[in-house]
């Protein structure tokens, strides 16, 4: 039988020692050294998320700059995606073949590197390439930022670790929009690029001197594997990025792309499963909470961050609130985020996850339920509460399902695991953000037919008075009038049917999580052995 159990040579990855004289357990002690490296990983990725949300707040900025079209635009997101979901899946093999603190290294540098050259470009491909080239070198910071920070700490105090690690990365991934619409107002597009430098700075020196050197391996390329990964991933993405702008399957494109990345995952899935020595050891999806979690964060993904695009668009299109005030009204969830996350740092590693995360699912799944309630009237009330409940949530969704998906994995293979986990998000993110937005557009549309057909002389609403001379059908300015708040409730039903589909995602899941185990499970396997 296969022992697919947790390595036992690094003592920090040790379970808590126990005294045998009296029955209690020694609890290993958070270093200020280990405390740093977390910060050093937490500031890292960080300045990731804060640069991938700006970028969407200065596109209409970027289009005037370069005199570009919407679909040309698109591209500045475009090549920073696939860049970076082709390398996600090759963290694992990266981190063994160059070491850990290295790839980090490297990572941070180029970075800063192309950060620069996207804030010079002075044309919109170079910002193209510029951008793909950061999605390229960038992808290693998350999963091996957050790889570094779970190290450091005792594995009785990972869920701290992973805690205080998430507090900065969720919490940069909502406050961007604010912060880059202020940098964007006062000093242009550019500096959205050149405020990360000087933590991307601090980074590189703290990293240097306080993550541990870890000894890189002689592990030969696997093409077979590596290939079948990179070109399914590729080409899915750059189906996911296109098929919007070009009817999904009616077009020649979308049809080639969507059957070289079948092709190629299927290879690789199946490659995986009965090959040896494969670019992705198969033996990672032998623990059980490690294959329910990647199941799980593939519909997270999908669902929990789309309020973030959702509501600007809501409250701008249809609210009528500029901005900056959207901006505003979006923080409510970064505070949400840093008190859930807070939270778990005290008590994840002392109680069952298993609850943790079923509260934070329903805490994503209630407020959009509301949500899918909405008139076009928005209160700011109705916006700040349901959305802090949501940021209060993400910290009880992400602390507690990367306890119980990556805690317990071997060591060997522990990067590995990181790197699929962000992976399969980002394809459930491309995936789900596709599919809601098709939704929204597709009863925006469906809505407005409907609402047209009430139109007509016969229809008693229209002669009150109070409707009479606002919507009057019989003066073109009457008819324009009626037209736009056809529109616009049309509009409203599309946004509340995406919410709605949200609410119901995330309560399907509520079931599976009591397919997980308890991480202690794993412990006990492990003290037996």
């Amino acid at each position: 039988m296969t022992d697919t159990t947790p390595d036992k040579a690094p003592a920090a990855a040790e379970p808590p020692a126990t005294d045998e004289s009296d029955g209690h357990t020694e609890v290993e002690r958070v270093t200020p050294r280990a405390i740093l490296i977390v910060f050093c990983a937490t500031m890292c990725t960080a300045m990731y998320a804060f640069t991938w949300n700006s970028v969407s707040v200065a596109l209409p900025y970027m289009q005037g700059t370069f005199s570009a079209t919407t679909d040309q635009i698109a591209w500045v997101i475009i090549a920073y995606v696939i860049g970076a979901s082709v390398v996600t899946g090759c963290v694992g093999w990266l981190s063994a073949r160059f070491g850990r603190k290295q790839l980090f290294l490297f990572s941070i540098v180029g970075f800063i590197v192309t950060l620069v050259g996207c804030g010079m470009a002075t044309t919109l491909w170079e910002e193209v390439f510029w951008r793909f080239a950061q999605g390229i070198i960038a992808a290693p910071l998350i999963p091996i930022g957050q790889s570094i920070a779970v190290a450091a700490f005792p594995r009785d105090r990972h869920g701290q670790a992973v805690s205080l690690w998430a507090l900065g990365f969720v919490s940069a991934n909502v406050i961007s929009p604010v912060i880059g619409g202020i940098l964007i107002e006062d000093w242009g597009w550019q500096w959205i690029f050149f405020f990360s430098i000087p933590a991307g700075v601090i980074g590189l020196i703290m990293s240097w001197f306080l993550v541990p050197w870890t000894p890189p391996e002689k592990k030969p390329m696997e093409w077979l594997g590596f290939t079948s990964l990179v070109v399914g991933i590729g080409t899915l993405q750059l189906m996911l990025a296109r098929g919007e702008r070009l009817e999904w399957f009616s077009s020649g494109e979308i049809m080639i792309e969507a059957t070289i990345a079948a092709v190629a995952l299927y290879v690789f899935i199946t490659h995986t499963i009965i090959g040896k020595d494969t670019f992705i050891d198969g033996k990672l999806f032998l623990n059980r909470n490690f294959a329910m979690g990647q199941t799980f964060i593939f519909f997270i993904g999908a669902v929990m961050f789309l309020p973030l695009i959702l509501l600007p668009l809501l409250l701008q299109q249809l609210g009528g609130y500029p901005a900056l005030e959207t901006g505003y009204l979006m923080l409510p969830r970064g505070l949400g985020s840093i008190c859930g996350l807070l939270m778990m740092a005290q008590l994840r590693d002392r109680i069952d996850p298993r609850p943790l995360l079923m509260l934070g699912v329903i805490g994503i799944a209630w407020p959009a339920w509301e949500m899918g309630h909405w008139t076009a009237d928005v209160r700011p009330w109705d916006v700040s509460w349901t959305t802090f409940i949501q940021g209060l949530a993400a910290g009880f969704i992400w602390a507690p399902l990367n306890t119980l998906t990556l805690s317990r994995l071997e060591r060997r293979v522990q990067d590995q695991g990181f790197a699929l986990f962000y992976l399969i998000f980002d394809v459930g993110s491309a995936i789900g953000t596709a599919a809601v937005i098709g939704v929204q557009a597709h009863y925006t549309q469906v809505n407005h037919e409907e609402l047209n057909s009430f139109v007509h002389p016969f229809n008693e609403i229209l002669r009150y008075p109070a409707l009479a001379d606002v919507w009057d059908t019989g003066s073109a300015v009457g008819l324009a009038t009626l037209q736009g708040e056809i529109s616009r409730q049309a509009s409203m039903i599309g946004f509340n049917n995406a919410f709605m589909v949200i609410a119901i995602v995330m309560a399907a899941l509520l079931p599976f999580i009591l397919l997980f185990r308890n991480p202690k499970y794993y412990d006990k396997l492990d003290h037996r052995s």
